[in-house]
């Protein structure tokens, strides 16, 4: 694989396509507003919260990113810390999907929204998540395919996605955050154990992990085909050049 071209490629797919990004999350967050003047229900304020949350890995994969293609090789341990970091916060992007739970809540509140405005919010919000998401993973796997094969970082990137959605289990029915990995390890550890101690937590545990990362492995392999389509137009125009120099 040509390193130095599948880089300027990610890096050209990315960078246009964030301000819109930006612009959907802001959209989605306006929907939620929109709901509460228009039809006299209550603002939910975790949405812009966990909006916030979901920019964080998308913004640590892209500073480590950006470090190693600034520095190389020569600052690795800096790449790994931030990369470390991203470890742990990368669920808050995909646990954006999971908020279509709380669209079970409607019927008990006082707003008389339309079905088909609680549907485009619910699209929007499951939209930002999936981007903001897949872009962090593509960032990732370009930064592992500078260490492994691309089929060991397939391997890599898989297994993360399975335990990034054990987190968002922990964190939606266990109810702890990714920074309680820092200030409270012990008791996230005992009351994990506990809840797997429970007959049938371990296999909706497994099952729900599962298929959450089924959907969210293949709406980022439509975005990873994207790219390796734009890298395969690249090598042939580079080979093209080359031969049209010689």
């Amino acid at each position: 694989m040509d390193i130095v071209l599948y880089e300027e490629v990610l890096f050209v797919y990315l960078f246009v396509r964030l301000p819109l990004v930006f612009a959907f999350s802001v959209a989605a967050l306006g929907m939620e507003f929109l709901r509460s003047r228009l039809f006299g229900g209550r603002f939910y304020k975790p949405f812009l919260l966990n909006i916030i949350l979901a920019w964080i890995p998308l913004l640590l994969s892209l500073a480590a990113y950006l470090v190693f293609l600034r520095t190389g090789f020569r600052e690795t341990w800096l790449t790994i810390g931030l990369l470390a970091i991203w470890f742990v916060f990368f669920p808050n992007a995909i646990y954006l999907i999971t908020e279509v739970h709380h669209f079970r809540d409607r019927f008990a509140d006082e707003a008389q929204d339309p079905f088909w405005f609680d549907n485009i919010e619910i699209l929007s919000i499951v939209g930002v998540g999936l981007l903001l998401g897949s872009y962090s993973l593509a960032i990732i796997q370009f930064l592992l395919i500078n260490h492994v094969s691309l089929a060991m970082s397939w391997l890599l990137l898989i297994g993360y996605v399975f335990l990034a959605n054990v987190g968002i289990y922990i964190g939606r029915y266990i109810r702890f955050n990714s920074w309680d990995v820092f200030t409270r390890p012990l008791p996230l550890a005992k009351r994990l154990g506990n809840e797997l101690k429970r007959p049938g937590t371990a296999k909706t545990l497994v099952g729900y992990a599962s298929l959450f990362s089924f959907f969210i492995l293949m709406f980022y392999l439509f975005i990873h085909v994207t790219l390796s389509n734009l890298y395969n137009l690249g090598l042939v125009i580079k080979n093209l050049q080359g031969t049209s120099l010689q």
